[in-house]
């Protein structure tokens, strides 16, 4: 699935291009969708999402990947075995020349097959094959369920290490209470596209936004609100952009998520309200502007 495109991912993408190179070939990278335990009914309402499947295209090209192939994942493709999957997949639509996996990588219904197995498919079918090691992160091997552990507890900067990038969330803005207006901290409102999408725990966090082609600074509230979002988890996002002032109702919005700065309060009144959202931003304009 890719889902994170970490920095693990990003070794074997690496390799994946150079040996593209080396032999006048094209990089291919094959990846599915709807997730496979979706279809497959297993926990589907316990998934979580590093990244949309729009998140992950705009990874892959920023790597340097020649083609993206996106298979739509069905109960027939799940009953193929790895030999079918390679014969009626790889070779008779992809034609491919190389193959290069990853070391915990098992394709084919019930992913019965090891990587001696795969070697002697590519003997058979005549390609090359490898694979690739586990990458370490801080000595650790590196895997989308650390990085979602990080992040569900609010451990910003640890999930972006192992990510190689800010873990991002991208939206729409949609109407809001507009509160945050009348206290002098207007927000904008982002409902997030992906349903699935992993939104960090209830808080305040220091962010990036990219609004309107242009990156600002920001404070970012999550919280709670079970009865206008379409997130599964009832999330709602809040961020105010610092100098900024634009309407910006319905335009995409991307947020990169820097450090989490506190948790979210419960305030005796609106005074005490903004006597905190003024120390909040003194903090986070501190750790955005990185001084």
């Amino acid at each position: 699935m890719f889902d994170g495109v970490h920095t693990g991912h990003r070794v074997l993408l690496g390799r994946l291009t150079r040996k593209a190179k080396e032999v006048d070939g094209e990089s291919v990278v094959i990846t599915f969708w709807p997730h496979p335990r979706m279809v497959l009914k297993q926990d589907a309402d316990k998934l979580r999402f590093l990244t949309s499947p729009e998140e992950r295209t705009k990874l892959f090209g920023q790597l340097g990947i020649d083609h993206l192939v996106l298979i739509p994942f069905s109960l027939e493709l799940a009953n193929l075995t790895a030999e079918e999957f390679i014969q009626q997949i790889l070779i008779d639509k992809l034609g491919i020349h190389h193959l290069m996996v990853g070391y915990n990588h098992r394709f084919g219904k019930g992913r019965q097959h090891n990587y001696d197995e795969y070697q002697a498919f590519a003997k058979k079918y005549n390609f090359s094959i490898s694979m690739v090691e586990a990458v370490l992160t801080d000595g650790m091997q590196t895997s989308s369920t650390d990085i979602r552990n990080h992040l569900l507890a609010g451990q910003m900067q640890e999930a972006n290490n192992i990510l190689g990038y800010q873990y991002t969330v991208s939206g729409r803005v949609v109407g809001g209470q507009q509160l945050g207006r009348r206290i002098g901290y207007p927000t904008a409102n982002i409902e997030v596209e992906e349903p699935h999408k992993l939104i960090p725990p209830d808080g305040v966090y220091a962010v990036k936004v990219r609004v309107e082609g242009k990156d600002f600074g920001g404070m970012l509230n999550i919280g709670y609100r079970p009865t206008v979002n379409h997130n599964v988890d009832h999330r709602s996002l809040e961020v105010h952009i610092f100098d900024f002032n634009h309407d910006i109702y319905s335009e995409e919005v991307e947020l990169e998520f820097i450090e989490r700065v506190r948790d979210e309060q419960k305030f005796a009144n609106v005074d005490e309200l903004i006597a905190q959202l003024k120390k909040d931003e003194a903090t986070i304009r501190a750790i955005v502007t990185g001084e």
